[in-house]
């Protein structure tokens, strides 16, 4: 992820712009108990959830899931911030 020192080339920008597509309708959903944010979220987690697993515990098991994820969301809210339309 640019930007980001800890997670660099770890999530790819492709990646980034799912994960920040399905955190924006979680995070700044209208109606946040909405199946629809709900559901973002739980695919949000569970996609987090494997890149750590795959690309980040085995290479640095002293990091935690906690951590990255919330490296992830800011990444997520840089990326909106960047590319949201004007």
């Amino acid at each position: 992820m640019p930007d980001d020192g800890l997670s660099e080339g770890i999530v790819t920008r492709a990646e980034l712009a799912r994960l920040a597509n399905l955190f924006d309708q979680f995070e700044f959903a209208f109606d946040p108990l909405s199946m629809i944010a709900k559901e973002a979220e739980a695919e949000f987690e569970n996609r987090v959830r494997a890149i750590f697993e795959e690309r980040v515990s085995p290479h640095h098991p002293h990091l935690s899931f906690e951590l990255f994820r919330c490296r992830v969301q800011s990444a997520c809210r840089r990326f909106l911030r960047k590319n949201s339309p004007s």
